[in-house]
């Protein structure tokens, strides 16, 4: 059984539209606050996942599915967990609910870049060894 990080989330006036529904590209930037606030409670230090000294981690995909509107003022419930790892790379999943709805879920994935070359390197055993406790289980076919 994976670990899920859980937190929660408000969105703000600031993030509606007119029609007074989150703006759609909003999604990927409260994903990401929870990617911030996932990577600590997997074990990192901030500036330690931040800091470009010895390889880059940067978002090359990202995608979302929308299953009902986002309201400013409402909170929702944010579950986190890497749906996949491969050598040079992983894959987060979000899921954003409210009272048990599903509202949304996002995919990012992150490649692990040498910060001199920009070509890919593997994941570090560190960074296995704190993801991998929230790696999804695969689903038996």
């Amino acid at each position: 059984m994976s670990l899920k990080f859980k937190t929660q989330i408000r969105i703000k006036f600031r993030e509606a539209d007119p029609a007074q529904i989150m703006y759609f590209a909003n999604v990927f930037s409260l994903a990401h606050d929870t990617f911030e606030e996932f990577i600590v409670a997997a074990g990192y230090k901030y500036r330690e996942w931040f800091s470009p000294n010895e390889h880059l981690i940067p978002i090359r995909h990202v995608e979302a599915d929308y299953k009902a509107p986002f309201v400013p003022g409402q909170t929702y419930d944010v579950t986190a967990t890497v749906e996949h790892m491969g050598s040079t790379s992983f894959k987060m999943k979000y899921l954003f609910e409210q009272n048990g709805r599903l509202h949304a879920t996002v995919h990012m994935v992150h490649a692990v870049l040498d910060p001199k070359t920009k070509d890919k390197m593997p994941l570090p055993e560190i960074m296995k060894q704190r993801l991998s406790p929230y790696l999804e289980a695969p689903a038996n076919v």
